[in-house]
């Protein structure tokens, strides 16, 4: 056994080899336009994705550190055992991963599965439902930023709440035994001791991290800026690799050039600037909705790297998975963005319609839109954050594990 995992690893690093050659060659070749690709990656990426993501990610990261998607994991425990035949202690993978986005889900994931809280057989279950976009994400920047329409970035983010649940809820029925031996779950009780549960698995999580609120902000902006850096790094190769590809196919790369199917980023900056979004905007969203639950081959790869190489990863499962939740993201969308074509949801909530209608005026020297100049947006962000940010350091301290009396 072990002799063939070493024949496999061996070939699939001269693959990974080859193909990574193959680019460099290609780059070589065509210096100026991998410059000019890579170049455009960057714009896209500084220009809407680093100012739409920093702020909502380092709220999600005080947010993990507060313990309240700990509480949130306790409350929402009878749902994911029902729904996706999952231990209770998955809900904590699920509310980040929804929260934060991917790869935050595969992240935590991993991190229960090597403390032996998730049993393997249950991994591909929970990286398909906790291993998604984020719906700051879907509606400050693919909504607001490359779309120009709040109301399709509402929609889009809501199928693809609605489909992870539903894929979750199939899978664990196709895929897992009708019985599976999960611990125990904890007896049901009135509302109210949900709610003291819900507050003891805050305080704990408090105590078990222990920093103070002002490394928390620290450790939170750190970890924002470096994996808005990794997305940055992916768009540019991405950009690069499809470039090579179109430079390399000339005339007949049109099922080979799909940005989506690199790098959701990029393909939701193309979606935004297509044809289609012009004239047929609620096929163009439900397309978009499949893209962006694939999440891309950058998107598959972030989530084996947080994982490590200590144990072997789901692939096929994985993959079958995401396949899985586009289809049913794509389904899902398509009436909910038919909705917002009628005009219906505009009239329930009508400050989401005020980034305009797809197929409006656009400045004819711009070719990627400005997230730095949304400054309506970006101020409501920032008052947002910082409410936030002050009524969790009130909560940090309502909360604070009591001191220890020093050892003697």
């Amino acid at each position: 056994m072990s002799e063939g995992i070493k024949k496999k690893s061996v070939l699939v690093s001269v693959l990974l080899g080859a193909c990574a050659l193959l680019l460099v060659a290609s780059i070589v070749r065509s210096p100026g336009e991998a410059f000019r690709a890579s170049l455009g990656g960057f714009e896209v990426w500084w220009q809407t994705v680093f100012p739409g993501l920093l702020p909502p990610l380092i709220l999600a990261e005080l947010l993990a550190a507060s313990g309240l998607l700990h509480g949130l994991a306790v409350i929402g425990e009878p749902v994911t055992r029902k729904m996706f035949r999952l231990p209770g202690v998955s809900g904590w993978a699920i509310a980040l991963g929804w929260a934060a986005g991917a790869p935050a889900g595969a992240r935590e994931t991993a991190r229960l599965r090597e403390k032996g809280f998730v049993r393997d057989e249950d991994t591909d279950t929970l990286l398909l439902v906790s291993h998604v976009p984020s719906p700051f994400l879907v509606v400050l920047v693919i909504g607001s930023g490359f779309l120009h329409s709040p109301l399709y970035g509402w929609a889009i983010a809501a199928g693809l709440w609605l489909s992870a649940a539903a894929a979750g809820w199939l899978w664990a029925r196709l895929m897992k035994a009708a019985a599976p031996a999960v611990p125990p779950p904890l007896p049901v009780g009135s509302p109210s001791a949900a709610l003291r549960r819900a507050y003891r698995a805050v305080r704990e999580a408090r105590q078990e991290d222990g920093r103070p609120f002002g490394q928390q902000i620290s450790d939170a902006v750190t970890h924002s800026v470096a994996t808005l850096m990794a997305v940055g790094g992916l768009m540019m190769l991405s950009a690069v690799l499809l470039r090579m590809i179109q430079v390399a196919f000339p005339g007949a790369d049109a099922w080979l050039a799909v940005p989506g199917v690199y790098e959701m980023h990029l393909g939701a900056y193309e979606t935004g600037r297509s044809a289609l979004f012009e004239s047929e905007p609620v096929h163009a969203a439900a397309l978009l909705a499949a893209v962006l639950a694939w999440t891309g081959f950058s998107g598959l790869l972030q989530a084996r790297a947080v994982f490590g190489a200590g144990r072997p990863f789901p692939w096929l499962r994985f993959i079958a998975g995401r396949l899985l939740h586009a289809a049913l993201a794509l389904a899902f969308v398509y009436p909910l963005a038919t909705a917002v074509r009628q005009g219906w949801l505009a009239q329930l909530v009508p400050a989401w319609a005020a980034g305009g209608p797809p197929g409006g005026t656009e400045s004819a020297g711009l070719s990627f839109p400005g997230g730095w100049a949304l400054s309506s947006a970006t101020l409501a962000t920032a008052v947002a954050s910082i409410a936030v940010f002050l009524l969790l350091a009130l909560l940090a301290a309502l909360i604070r594990p009591p001191k220890r009396p020093p050892e003697p």
